[in-house]
């Protein structure tokens, strides 16, 4: 963990284009950052020059939007690993179009936003990371997208059926032990059933926002994701 905090203390800020995405029933809001936007991509010999994460927040309904703390930590932490981020807004969220439709139409746009990355960008690496509601966006979607891999946080399996999922894409799966959203034990559960069970990592202190945990989170993405 040591050698992990020096190299962190040499990230510089990220540059972030903001941008609308075509979508099903209008533009989407969405901020993007390409590969090797950091001092310590630069200098990584690990890091792919063509690697991105989409990245979908939480429920557009309780003030999920693509600036969660959650979500924004996960974005600047794929940023100092030398990772393409791509951050969006469902539907109805800010500044994109339309209303928000239960978790369907929503699929929609993730879909769209990663239609429109391919296009435009050089992928030969995706990651599709969400928390809580976008968690199951992501999930949904995974094989659809044919996604490298996953990172989902507190997925909300209590709350929306996600029993006939079972992604076939590599799996980091963050959860916490105090989650007052989403019940805990049901997470563990879902995810030990699931085809290829995901890697879990469990916060037991944790609530489901991770309150005063954010920096543990970064470390544990840099080591997850940053070694060879």
């Amino acid at each position: 963990m040591a050698g992990i905090t020096s190299l962190t203390m040499e990230i510089m800020p990220a540059s972030s284009t903001s941008l609308v995405i075509p979508g099903e029933v209008g533009p989407l809001q969405a901020r993007l950052t390409r590969p090797g936007a950091s001092r310590l991509a630069e200098s990584s010999p690990s890091v792919h020059d063509t690697a991105w994460v989409v990245l979908s927040h939480p429920h557009p309904q309780y003030g999920g939007t693509m600036d969660n703390k959650v979500v924004t930590t996960l974005e600047r932490t794929f940023q100092q690993l030398g990772w393409g981020t791509l951050a969006y807004n469902f539907r109805g969220v800010q500044e994109s179009a339309g209303d928000y439709d239960e978790g369907l139409g929503e699929q929609y746009d993730l879909a769209a936003v990663v239609e429109w990355l391919r296009a435009t960008e050089s992928v030969s690496h995706l990651t599709l990371a969400g928390f809580s509601f976008g968690s199951y966006i992501s999930v949904a979607q995974a094989d659809a997208l044919n996604a490298d891999q996953l990172c989902t946080v507190a997925p909300p399996v209590s709350l929306y059926d996600l029993s006939g999922f079972h992604p076939k894409a590599e799996w980091l799966l963050i959860q916490g032990g105090q989650d007052e959203v989403v019940d805990p034990k049901e997470v563990l559960d879902w995810a030990l059933a699931r085809e290829q069970v995901p890697d879990l990592v469990w916060r037991a202190q944790a609530s489901h926002f991770f309150h005063r945990q954010l920096v543990w989170m970064k470390q544990l993405l840099l080591g997850h994701y940053g070694s060879p």
